[in-house]
């Protein structure tokens, strides 16, 4: 089975989601006339989370779900699909708690969706607007839209195997290779001799000495660094004032 990047904030596809939910909140800007916010929760194998936000009142809202008892109508479509609209959010009997951050926030009303994630998982999209009465028809047909766009992307980035982290004998090598080169360099500056000649260099002088030849290429770096700084000229002294 393929391993998943799971949809962490501040990565991908956090920030693709986010360009979506700025699409969305323009829409519905223009359409209705009203401002409006957006966040995206996402509920996979590994629980709940919040995975975007066009808002910093939107995903306040959205916070009152994540407190211990909290409810709002993301987290019930998370639990059960389907679509909530009120398009008049002081009118509201539901969610209580929820219903009251949003009023207070500004928000006059919302509508929320879900979609499925294929493989696994579901999304709830949450459309805040300024406005009563904004939220119709047709701002649930937009929100379900880019609902069903953002499970797709998720299922999508959830396909793409995760590349695993070099282990330290990978590192190590790879700090020895380069160790040997910058030497090599050195070498054929010094001496004036081509590559080949400064490898051979290298591997005599490790076989004299009884040291590995990356242990012996550290040295030279170190000396030809040493050198270059014992080299520069030191700075002309300011006249002191008389």
């Amino acid at each position: 089975m393929t391993e998943g990047r799971a949809a962490t904030p501040g990565s991908e596809p956090e920030r693709s989601v986010r360009a979506m939910l700025d699409d969305l909140v323009r829409s519905a800007s223009a359409a209705t006339g009203a401002a409006a916010e957006a966040t995206v929760r996402v509920r996979r194998r590994d629980g709940d989370r919040g995975l975007a936000a066009v808002g910093d009142r939107a995903a306040a809202c959205d916070g009152v779900g994540d407190r211990a008892g909290g409810a709002a109508p993301w987290r019930a479509l998370l639990d059960e699909p389907g679509e909530v609209v009120l398009p008049d959010l002081a009118e509201a009997s539901a969610w209580p708690g929820w219903r009251d951050a949003a009023v207070a926030a500004g928000f006059g009303s919302a509508v929320v969706v879900a979609a499925e994630v294929p493989r696994g998982g579901r999304v709830a999209l949450s459309l805040y607007l300024d406005a009563p009465g904004a939220a119709g028809p047709a701002e649930v047909r937009r929100a379900a839209g880019f609902a069903g766009q953002v499970a797709s992307l998720i299922a999508l980035h959830s396909s793409i195997p995760v590349r695993p982290a070099p282990a330290p004998a990978v590192l190590s090598a790879r700090r020895s290779r380069a160790g040997i080169e910058q030497a090599v360099g050195a070498l054929m500056e010094v001496r004036g001799c081509p590559e080949d000649e400064a490898r051979h260099v290298l591997a005599v002088l490790a076989a004299e000495q009884g040291r590995s030849v990356e242990a012996v290429a550290a040295s030279v770096v170190e000396h030809a660094a040493r050198s270059v700084r014992t080299a520069r000229p030191a700075p002309h002294a300011e006249a002191l004032p008389d």
